[in-house]
């Protein structure tokens, strides 16, 4: 992870995989629902719902490991280039993430391997770290996906 702005994340990973399907993976609702979640949560796949198109839909819920408390993920895409770039709006969570965040997620083919660089926020300064962790959980699960 390195600071973008006060407010902002920035991770670089390298997945082994080509581009094609580290980009479908963000696109693709049964590949979301497998990879989405951090730790301790989970994504029913009948709570995700994307438009992979310009004022498109995204959205999803994250449950409770279990069957607990839901947190409900909203938003739209911005931009989308296939398979180079996907800029996502979305709305604000919670009060801890009270602010509306974009998600700039740019792939790059570096021969059977993807560059992934991913930049998102504002985030508050308390939220900030826990932000970092949940996408690094995330992109770890990614990572397990793709290889499977």
């Amino acid at each position: 992870m390195a600071e973008v702005g006060a407010r902002e994340i920035r991770i670089d990973h390298v997945f082994d995989a080509p581009r094609d399907a580290v980009f479908s993976a963000w696109i693709d609702p049964d590949q979301i629902a497998r990879w989405w979640a951090p730790g301790g949560l989970e994504v029913p796949r009948e709570t995700v719902e994307i438009e992979a198109r310009v004022g498109g839909a995204f959205r999803l819920t994250m449950v409770e490991s279990g069957g607990g408390a839901r947190l409900s993920i909203r938003g739209d895409f911005v931009e989308i280039n296939p398979p180079e770039l996907i800029v996502l709006r979305f709305e604000p969570i919670t009060e801890a993430i009270p602010d509306v965040t974009i998600t700039r997620v740019v792939f790059e083919a570096d021969g059977e391997r993807t560059r992934m660089t991913l930049t998102t926020g504002p985030y508050t300064d308390e939220m900030r770290p826990y932000a970092a962790a949940g996408w690094g959980e995330s992109l770890a699960n990614l990572d397990r996906l793709l290889a499977s």
